[in-house]
């Protein structure tokens, strides 16, 4: 029986091939989510699953205890580890240093890389492996570095790394002699760069990094592993852990193994183990919006079935003349939709592999195994089986006189007020999406508008690296190049906020500060709403004055002429308000205290001559070199390298989401548009006899479709504003435009896609025959 219900299905979607490729379509947009929901729980499931002997490797914690509070710690004293080598049944220990991000020196600037410090026990009991290079280098040679591929090729692209030297802000210049390969799974112990375990008490000694090789203390940087001789040990090593506990000063330290298997998912009481993949309550999440996904797929596809339900009417009445029973009708039903649900998958599959590689967040690591096509293969067939399940359940029940009689008289349903609901709740969502894309795109346009208006093109910032900047500004302001150089951590926007206390009166509030140029607001032309600029002496050690946006005086008084000349507590400093400058600095908004604060500028701007940039970049790269060798000078065009004229990624992520929601909410639509007008054909040939005009018999299938449209635009559109508010705060600029303008865009859109969706279908309503409708009567 599933043979022949396989050959009819397979011949009638065949028959109906534009249908099937519809229904495809509609569930492969539904399914897509859930298939890279699916991949990124596999990729969480197969993490760390490459190394050898995977079981028998555990990790040390660290249990902390105080008179406060006891904490887990993912880490472990380095000391630890010779001690226990001696251990009878472990083979093999390993030491990984968690140095943190270093900059490395290029010729196009620095580039940020992850280093750790291990040593060759690392490639033994990790199942890492080296393209090229011996992993005893990491002994013999405490300035050899390793590199993974995909780090090699960030620096230095299609050329052979081997061999190459580096240098590392801080850490010094090393020489590349290995090349590890990149993992073929996701792993909590991710790797750019290694370094020697040597190197790093080397750096010791030199008062680079902390003291940590050797003291119990300092453990929340270092992590510790152990490979057993079996599996069956784990018991007995925690014991013999208990033997190694530690007294502090003020803690106490106990030890315990994590199974290598039990890092991932990620356990929130085991403190810096940020890089273990995935949580149970996120996988709990991820589970619920792959079912819900599920039943989206579900409703589309009935919608869709519903439109032909008739002219399947007719072929379960003929089927179960010549003796099919109601079992094998619902079998072949069962099977199309399965089958459908099976193509959309195979085209779906493809479709995400492409989305991963091009947006890197995707980008996860997992094996297409057995568990994973199954998996896929599962869920596909579920998806099938709950779309096919209620129309296989109404179109079988069919009595063939019923049927073969007086089809258009068939009701499938007394009322679809569960389908009117869902598409009500899909439009809302449509309509919320929608909205926030056009605020997002407006906000887009004007904010690059008045950059194009404001900042010039000809400014270059420097990253100062907390260095001394004042003899290294002086000779760059020298240049015959530049025009004027600022020292800053502002500019057009704040590149380093720092926090500060406010009091003043009885009031106290947290506010952001950046430090400023006492020349920046005379250079940049900047009109103060009131008061008056810095005084041309600025004291260097000790802080007098300030100056406030509106938005930072409307805070402390209700207007901001009134804040002018008053004493106020910053910090534990009091300071006097010497003027108040204007909020509408590309878009910014937020609350903000204008200090000169010479120890935290973090940037010199630089404003040169036209047609200069590639000179002038030479010149001032040659004179950090004098004043800084060890470091490298990170020059930057403001506007290219702040400001690149290309769409926001919240612009491409909202713009994408809401054109897949709103074609699958089009799906879901245009089969209950369909239904509806196939059951109101009789009603429709009496009205037309009666007079009706072709735009009235369409308006009367369309209006109640257009109301529940209307409803979800009172759903969408408050939250399309409540979220559209939640980026403006998040933003804090006054460019986010919750105009009434955007608002009926965004809504205009979704309402005149869903009404054309459905005038597809209404529209036959003007080609009614009176005649043939009521001849079947």
């Amino acid at each position: 029986m599933i043979r022949n219900n396989l050959k009819i299905a397979v011949r009638i979607l065949w028959k109906n091939k534009l249908f099937s490729l519809v229904n495809v379509l509609s569930l492969s947009l539904s399914m897509a989510v859930g298939v890279i929901l699916f991949t990124g729980l596999k990729a969480t499931y197969d993490t760390d699953q490459f190394h050898p002997k995977l079981n028998q490797i555990v990790r040390i914690l660290t249990q902390e205890t105080n008179v406060e509070e006891q904490t887990k710690w993912a880490t472990a004293p380095l000391p630890l580890a010779p001690q226990l080598k001696s251990i009878s049944f472990v083979e093999e220990t390993v030491k990984v240093r968690l140095a943190g991000k270093y900059n490395l020196q290029t010729d196009g600037g620095d580039v940020p890389i992850d280093i750790k410090f291990s040593e060759p026990s690392f490639f033994d009991v990790f199942g890492f492996k080296l393209l090229s290079g011996n992993a005893q280098g990491l002994t013999d040679n405490p300035t050899s570095l390793f590199l993974t591929e995909k780090t090699a090729e960030k620096i230095f692209g299609s050329a052979n790394a081997l061999g190459r030297t580096v240098r590392f802000e801080s850490l010094g210049t090393y020489t590349v002699e290995g090349i590890i390969q990149d993992p073929p799974l996701e792993t909590h112990l991710p790797i750019e760069a290694m370094l020697s375990i040597n190197a790093a008490e080397m750096l010791e000694q030199k008062g680079t990094i902390s003291t940590s090789s050797h003291n119990w203390g300092d453990f929340k940087s270092s992590a510790i592993y152990a490979r057993l001789k079996s599996e069956d040990n784990l018991e007995q090593f925690n014991t013999t852990l208990q033997n190694y506990t530690r007294k502090l000063d003020k803690s106490s330290l106990q030890f315990l193994a994590q199974p290598l298997e039990a890092i991932t998912p990620r356990n929130n009481d085991i403190k810096n183990d940020s890089n273990a993949v995935g949580t149970w309550e996120g996988i709990k999440i991820q589970l619920f919006l792959i079912l819900a996904l599920t039943l989206l797929s579900a409703f589309n596809y009935i919608s869709l079935t519903l439109a032909r339900a008739f002219s399947r009417a007719k072929e379960v009445g003929i089927r179960k003349t010549i003796g099919a029973t109601r079992g094998q009708i619902i079998g072949q039903f069962l099977t199309e939709s399965t089958l459908i649900s099976l193509f959309a998958l195979m085209f779906t599959m493809p479709c995400v592999e492409i989305l991963t590689h091009y947006i890197p967040e995707m980008d996860t690591a997992f094996s297409y195994d057995t568990i994973l096509i199954l998996g896929l293969l599962t869920y596909a067939v579920i998806t099938g089986l709950v779309a096919g399940a209620l129309p296989s359940w109404l179109l079988s029940a069919f009595q063939p006189i019923q049927v073969l009689r007086k089809i258009k008289n068939i009701k499938l349903f007394q009322s679809i007020a569960v389908y009117k609901a869902l598409i009500v709740v899909q439009f809302s969502v449509t309509i919320m999406l929608m909205i926030l894309v056009v605020i997002v795109a407006d906000y887009d346009r004007k904010h690059n508008a008045i950059i194009n208006s404001t900042v010039s093109p000809h400014v270059l910032t420097l990253d100062l690296k907390d260095e001394n900047y004042k003899n290294l500004q002086n000779e760059v302001s020298q240049l015959s190049q530049v025009e004027t150089t600022l020292a800053t951590n502002w500019y057009y926007e704040p590149m380093k906020l720092g926090k500060s206390s406010v009091t003043l009166k009885d009031k106290t509030l947290e506010m952001y500060h950046v430090s400023i140029d006492p020349k920046t607001i005379e250079t940049e032309g900047i009109s103060l709403k009131s008061g008056q600029n810095f005084p041309e002496n600025m004291p260097q050690n000790r802080e007098q004055y300030v100056l406030m946006n509106e938005a930072a005086a409307k805070l402390l008084e209700s207007e901001s002429e009134t804040l002018v000349g008053q004493t106020l507590l910053l910090d534990s400093a009091y300071v006097q308000v010497i003027g108040i400058m204007p909020n509408e600095i590309i878009g910014e908004t937020r609350p903000l205290v204008y200090r000169y604060l010479p120890n935290e500028i973090a940037t010199l701007t630089i404003k040169i001559k036209p047609n200069t940039e590639l000179e002038v970049t030479e010149a001032i790269q040659t004179l950090w070199e004098n004043h800084f060798p060890e470091k490298t000078a990170n020059l930057y065009n403001l506007k290219e390298y702040h400001y690149p004229a290309k769409i926001s990624g919240e612009m491409e992520f909202l713009g994408g989401l809401a054109l897949i929601v709103m074609i699958i909410a089009g799906l879901g639509i245009l089969g209950i548009a369909s239904y509806s007008v196939e059951t109101r054909v009789k009603e429709l040939g009496i009205r037309k006899v009666l007079g009706a005009s072709n735009k009235e018999l369409v308006w009367a299938v369309t209006k109640n479709f257009s109301i529940l449209i209307l409803i979800a635009g009172l759903i969408g559109v408050p939250a399309g504003m409540f979220c559209g508010d939640l980026i403006r705060q998040d933003i804090g600029s006054s460019l986010v435009d919750l105009s009434f303008t955007n608002v009926s865009i965004g809504f205009g859109l979704v309402a005149i896609f869903g009404l054309l969706t459905v005038l597809t279908q209404t529209i036959r309503a003007a080609h009614v025959e009176p005649v043939n409708v009521l001849k079947v009567e």
